[in-house]
């Protein structure tokens, strides 16, 4: 787990910590590695194929947007200068799809407008894709790996116009 905010609404801190889960302990430890993104509230994917957490650096302080590509492999923090990468964004959506080997990147918000895009992580750079179904622009909206349905879930978000919504979308890469 890497930011977030902290505080009320009238004096929120964004963080820049960095968190592992201890799954058969049952905790969370704290890590300080040498290098960290930005205080942001970026999306996180574990990247499967190639052994490592992915981290799509979202929203700065002052509603500024970033697209930094940073890797986690469990010591410390690495950013990538990939060839291509999605524009700057705040709030997407991002998951590993293993019937791919890829990462996929959606949506997101930039300004307010609510993006529609699709992205996908080679390892090395982005790569923007063509899906058959698109969703429509959203953001703060969540996806995973349906392996049942051998594709990706899209559910919620927010809609143009801050416009909250409960839909739920599948959509396959293969």
């Amino acid at each position: 787990m890497f930011g977030g905010f902290e505080g009320t609404n009238e004096y929120v801190t964004e963080l820049q910590d960095t968190w592992e889960w201890k799954g058969r302990a049952k905790t969370w430890t704290q890590k300080f590695p040498a290098n960290s993104p930005p205080a942001t509230s970026p999306t996180l994917a574990y990247d499967a194929r190639h052994g490592r957490v992915l981290l799509f650096a979202g929203g700065s302080g002052a509603s500024t947007n970033l697209n930094q590509t940073w890797t986690w492999n469990g010591v410390t923090w690495t950013q990538l200068f990939p060839a291509a990468s999605p524009s700057p964004r705040a709030l997407n959506s991002m998951a590993y799809d293993p019937t791919i080997g890829y990462i996929v990147l959606f949506g997101g918000i930039a300004g307010d407008k609510a993006l529609d895009d699709t992205w996908i992580w080679s390892g090395s750079t982005w790569l923007q894709i063509q899906t058959p179904y698109q969703p429509g622009g959203r953001f703060s909206s969540a996806i995973a790996f349906d392996p049942y349905l051998n594709g990706l879930i899209l559910f919620g978000g927010y809609l143009a116009g801050d416009v909250l919504t409960n839909q739920t979308c599948f959509f396959s890469l293969l």
